[in-house]
């Protein structure tokens, strides 16, 4: 449980907590429950929640919530600067009024664990300026529980290479970055736009010579909702697929590789069925090694059942992935466009 102790400050350094919310009514009580329940003295958290123009309750909901809590600060966020938009734009706006040494991101609709802070903190040295924890989507359908295992095999991933001293890339739901390192690239109001902003952060950070870690611990593991339909699965990676492709060209062909693995074994069994066959038991191997890795990590061993379909599941839904990624239409995302 959170110390209420309200006297002397404890010698942890402050974190500051920003919190970007779009019309969020249904999520956002959860998302600042859990961060009310951490296990930091509450004197040195400063949790700022930004209102991006909602048209739904969500401002209401907040600022009844946090009537009582002088550490949560509700800022509306109706204006834009240096051309930023969306999230990029909150969080810059959030960060210009952030007291902490260490700021800590996580979404509206994401739970973070008691022991988040602590874990995360105990990673941010002043060699190391960036870290990411590990999120999974939670839902009752099979395609929820599909989604769980491709964001596990996909983050695990991320931590290996990550791991071998090779910058992949941050989780904005659950990342944390130290004062010094955020104003060392001019923070979020002197980066260049992106919808996948805590990519764009990630490599400013790593670009100015600080280290990074990327931690898949339970003490880590937050939980976000995962996407209830197809349309909206595949406008998610298109909007991931963006940030992807700025990746060293070795890392975007194997992405493509990977995603596209159906069409590529079935023309090289065209020519040469035992090879693709070889192929397919490798690549087979490979991703029970990472699956078994993550779910071993992060003690979801409850997970294993669903792990056995997603081959197929990646088959099928890679291919459609990259071809809605190059179908010439925008990016849709919290009821805005993005070209």
């Amino acid at each position: 449980m959170p110390d209420t102790n309200h006297g002397e400050r404890s010698i942890n350094p402050s974190v500051s907590i920003l919190i970007a919310a779009r019309n969020e009514e249904t999520t956002i009580l959860r998302c600042l429950e859990a961060i009310a329940q951490l296990d930091f003295p509450i004197d040195d958290l400063d949790v700022l929640i930004g209102n991006d123009q909602s048209t739904d309750q969500t401002g209401p909901i907040v600022a009844a919530f946090i009537a009582d809590k002088p550490q949560f600060r509700l800022v509306p966020c109706n204006e834009s600067i240096n051309e930023l938009r969306g999230k990029a734009n909150v969080l810059a706006q959030l960060a210009a009024q952030a007291t902490g040494d260490f700021f800590f991101f996580t979404d509206a609709d994401t739970e973070v664990p008691h022991e988040w802070v602590l874990e995360m903190r105990r990673h941010l040295t002043p060699a190391v300026g960036i870290v990411s924890g590990i999120t999974l989507p939670e839902g009752p359908a099979i395609f929820h529980k599909l989604q769980v295992i491709d964001w596990l095999y996909n983050l695990t991933l991320t931590y290996l290479v990550s791991s071998a001293g090779v910058p992949v890339t941050a989780m904005g739901n659950n990342m944390a970055v130290s004062r010094s390192a955020y104003e060392s690239v001019g923070g979020y109001d002197e980066l260049p736009f992106s919808v996948v902003e805590d990519y764009t952060l990630f490599k400013a950070v790593v670009r100015q010579g600080f280290g990074f870690r990327t931690v898949v611990t339970p003490q880590t593991l937050a939980r976000t909702k995962a996407v209830d339909t197809l349309p909206q699965f595949l406008q998610q990676r298109k909007r991931w697929m963006r940030g992807a492709v700025q990746l060293p060209v070795w890392m975007v062909i194997s992405l493509y590789v990977q995603y596209l693995a159906l069409p590529l074994l079935l023309l090289i069994g065209w020519f040469s069925p035992a090879l693709a066959i070889g192929l397919y038991v490798a690549k087979l191997f490979i991703q029970t090694f990472v699956i078994s890795f993550g779910i071993n990590r992060l003690r979801q061993t409850k997970l294993w059942p669903y792990a056995l379909l997603f081959d197929a599941y990646l088959l099928i839904i890679g291919p459609l992935s990259v071809l809605f990624y190059w179908l010439p239409t925008p990016i849709s995302w919290k009821g805005r466009t993005y070209n």
